[in-house]
Parts: C-alpha cells; structure tokens; sequence
C-alpha cells in the first residue's frame, strides 16, 4: 500500500505564517520535522520545517517567511513529536535559538519498546501497512520554487508521527516504561549545535590513506586543505569538488601537469575547470616542502 495524503498547505507568507500560528495554539501536541540542504552546500540551513495537527499538515518555507512566531508555539511547553529528533533539535537551536521542553521522539520510543527497525519508513509500515517514498531523499531543498510533489514527500515525514506517537506512548505506559522514556528524550532535547570546524588532519583517515609513502601523504594532507578552501568559496560539500577516493589516487599519482592529471580516474573536465590549478599547486607545494 502506498501513501495517499491530501496536499499540505505550504506556509510561505507572513499571513499564512499568522493563520498557522493561530491554528497550532489550542493543540496539545504537534508532529514537527526539518529539511536542510547539507547534501548540497557547504554550511547548512533549516530549509523547511514540516508540522502536522491531527487535521493538517503544513509545510512552512523559511526561505521566505520569518518563522520567528512560529517559535513562541513550539516551545510554549506543548509536546512536540519527532522522530529521530537529535538532528532537528540541533538545527532548530542553531537556526532560531528555539529549544523544546516537551519533546516525544519515537525512533527513541520505539528503541526503547524493542522494535528491531526504527527508521520511519519502517515504523510507519509495520503500525499502518503504508510504505513512505524515499523519492527526494537527496532533494536539494534549497531551491527554490519546489513542486507539489516534494512539498507532499516532505509532509509525509510529520504526516503519521501523531497516530505513531499515541501508539508508541500506550505501550510505554502500559509497560511502566513512560518515566525512562521522558528522561530520554528530556537528554535527547538538550542536545546543543555542533559548530563545523575543519581538521587538517582529517586526510588520515581516509581509506588507503596509509598505504602512501611520506611523500604521497604530504601531497594528500596538501590536496585535503585545498578542498576544504575551494569548498567553502563555492559553498558546496567537500565531497562534491573533490571525492575522497580522488584524493587518494592523485596522491598516489603526484601528477605535474594538466595532461597527466586528466588521466587520474576520478578528474573529470569539471574537476579540472574548478580545481586543476588548485591540485596540481598542492602536488608542487608538498613536493617542494622538506622531507617532500
């Protein structure tokens, strides 16, 4: 069986962003999930936040809306349910400061009652036969405009999380288990951003990163930094200027001009237009340090 669910309603307007407010102040408990864009960019960004009521779901764009007010709910005290909310927590603490005090996370909750699979998709199939698309898992959901049918996927992650949260929290009651279970998610609410921070070192441990000599891993520590310079200018993920595997066999091949870098496997003419010149300096450069 596949998920059927109406449309949500996409929040992308200060008015819609009012209305949804006033929607969300007399429920007790709100189903609440993030999409961010850490697949695409350099530095993340929240870049939707997705609600459900036991009525609604809402897709709230805060690429165009200020969510500040939105805020003021989430964190008044009601329960909000997530799943695998660590992540969440972090974004939103990061994002908009805002930090919630009555948290529900049912992948912890279903961990807790002994479910051997606790991603959602497979939650959701075992307590309601219907199986979730992983259609746009690697959406890029930064950009703008997005069409109906991601809006509908991204909605589907909050969409079930309130019938799964009563079901998940009568078996914890009925089991004893609802003290333990609230002190976890009450440590899982706390947890705090993780600032990014670069480790030069980091080629180490890369796969065969040992297997070079001296020379080759003072080219691949040289190559690692270039990477890591070249992906915070173009605001994209390291892995997408360079691949990791790349890195290795140019170490290992120490190519001195554009020709002998071209037939590194892996250097495509798209790697050789954004950072030939940026590899082939790091070969020299390391080349040329003592003990190189």
């Amino acid at each position: 069986m596949d998920a059927a669910v109406s449309s949500p309603e996409l929040v992308a307007d200060p008015e819609a962003l009012e209305r949804l407010v006033e929607a969300l102040r007399p429920e007790p408990v709100i189903a609440l999930d993030t999409e961010s864009n850490s697949f695409h960019v350099y530095r993340e960004r929240v870049c939707l936040i997705q609600l459900s009521t036991r009525e609604h779901d809402y897709v709230v764009d805060p690429l165009t809306v200020n969510v500040g007010p939105l805020g003021a709910v989430l964190t008044d005290g009601r329960e909000t349910v997530l799943h695998g909310a660590d992540y969440d927590v972090r974004c939103l603490k990061r994002e908009y400061g805002w930090r919630l005090p009555r948290l529900f996370d049912t992948m912890a909750a279903a961990r807790r009652l002994g479910r051997r699979e606790l991603g959602l998709s497979a939650l959701v199939h075992g307590q309601f036969g219907v199986r979730l698309s992983k259609t746009f898992q690697r959406s890029d959901w930064g950009r703008r405009p997005l069409d109906p049918a991601q809006l509908a996927y991204a909605a589907l992650d909050t969409h079930f999380l309130l019938p799964l949260h009563a079901q998940l929290a009568a078996e914890l009651e009925g089991r004893g288990a609802t003290e333990a279970a609230r002190a976890e998610f009450d440590r899982i609410a706390t947890a705090e951003p993780r600032e990014k921070v670069f480790d030069p070192e980091g080629y180490r441990r890369l796969p065969r990163a040992r297997d070079l000599d001296p020379a080759g891993r003072g080219v691949l520590r040289a190559l690692w930094i270039a990477r890591e310079a070249r992906a915070r200018e173009a605001d994209r993920p390291p892995f997408k200027v360079l691949a990791e595997e790349t890195l290795v066999l140019i170490a290992q091949a120490r190519p001195r001009t554009v020709e002998e870098l071209a037939r590194v496997r892996g250097v495509t003419p798209a790697v050789l237009r954004r950072m030939g010149d940026d590899v082939l300096r790091a070969v020299r450069d390391a080349a040329q340090a003592p003990g190189g």
